[in-house]
């Protein structure tokens, strides 16, 4: 429950114009796409492409990876593995430049992107990973896909490592009096129950599964590290190259400890390439496509990035998220499902 003052005057005029506003931006969206493409512009790092001309792409990959996809807004592919995916498949996406502002999340979701940026080679594509704040564990795992990985010096990373956890309140729940009663087809259909503690055989069989996970998680991370693209030599130097291939899986292995990296460290070990960012990216992408002309484009959470400022307006942040949601046939505040995690907790920040 929470508690909001009085709504005024001001904030109903300035719901109503941010409800004129989206109707506007819809009416243009669906006009917009019925227009042909204008010319590219030529050169211009910080100039946008428009949608339908030869391209780069940018995917941005922000939060906890995991939870329900992505909805469509105006047919437009929203969550990050269906903007990759279409990426591939679009023939005016010549490149792309990922973006990952992530702590990691779901096994499973952080697989499947990672094969979304695999099948970038498969098509052709380039595709340069640009790690932004933090880019652990899940979020590395995707990166390491990528033909070339940039960070920022203070970027987090690493984390490669995988954790399923639990609580155990058998004892606190004694201690009142309560019997917890539980009905189960299996011996293991209770796994991690909240009311008692894992017995030894739970213990090893979920151990088992995470030492699992940790195998494919090296395994593929080794292989997009040693993968080299096309033009490798353009847009990797000698000693950058020498770093990757010596990450076979042993080696991968020996920096799954969990262990967090900053974007520096992380190029001594060979886990990113070099320390850059969005224009080194750009530029490395055109000397990969030999199209020097092309421009970025697709970055899609202006709009909604807008849209929210405007709702900030006498609404709560848990009712922005709600009306947003509900308006986007999504749902952001989507907790973290109880499966094994490639994950780093997010509250790492500099003071």
């Amino acid at each position: 429950m929470a508690i909001e003052g009085p709504v005024t005057q001001e904030t109903q005029l300035n719901r109503i114009l941010a409800a004129s506003l989206l109707v506007v931006c819809l009416i243009a969206a669906i006009v917009g796409g019925t227009r042909p493409a204008p010319e590219p512009t030529r050169g211009g790092v910080g100039l946008e492409a428009a949608r339908g001309a030869e391209r780069i792409e940018v995917v941005t990959l922000e939060g906890t990876i995991g939870g329900p996809g992505g909805s469509t807004l105006v047919g437009l592919p929203t969550s990050p593995v269906e903007q990759l995916r279409e990426a591939a498949r679009d023939p005016s996406v010549k490149a792309v430049l990922l973006r990952i502002n992530s702590p990691g999340g779901a096994v499973g979701s952080s697989q499947e992107l990672y094969r979304a940026v695999t099948a970038l080679h498969g098509a052709g594509k380039p595709v340069i990973a640009i790690l932004e704040n933090i880019a652990a564990s899940g979020g590395y795992y995707v990166a390491s896909a990528a033909d070339k990985i940039y960070a920022n010096p203070g970027t987090l990373t690493g984390s490669i490592g995988v954790i399923i956890s639990g609580l155990s309140f058998g004892k606190l729940l004694e201690n009142y009096g309560i019997e917890p009663q539980t009905f189960k087809t299996g011996e293991y259909k209770d796994l991690l129950s909240p009311f008692r503690s894992a017995t030894p055989q739970e213990q090893r069989l979920l151990q088992n599964l995470v030492e699992d996970t940790l195998e494919q998680f090296i395994r593929d991370v080794a292989q997009g590290r040693q993968h080299l693209p096309e033009k490798a030599d353009e847009v990797l130097e000698a000693e950058m190259i020498a770093r990757r291939q010596s990450l076979d899986e042993d080696r991968v292995r020996q920096l799954a400890d969990g262990r967090i990296f900053t974007g520096a460290q992380a190029v001594e070990v060979g886990l990113v390439d070099a320390l850059g960012g969005y224009t080194e990216a750009v530029e490395d992408l055109r000397r990969m496509t030999g199209d020097p002309s092309l421009s970025p484009a697709g970055e899609g959470e202006g709009f909604q990035r807008v849209l929210r400022r405007l709702l900030s307006q006498g609404l709560s942040s848990q009712r922005q998220a709600a009306w947003l949601g509900r308006l986007l046939e999504s749902n952001e505040a989507v907790g973290i499902p109880d499966v094994p995690l490639l994950w780093m907790a997010p509250e790492w920040t500099l003071r």
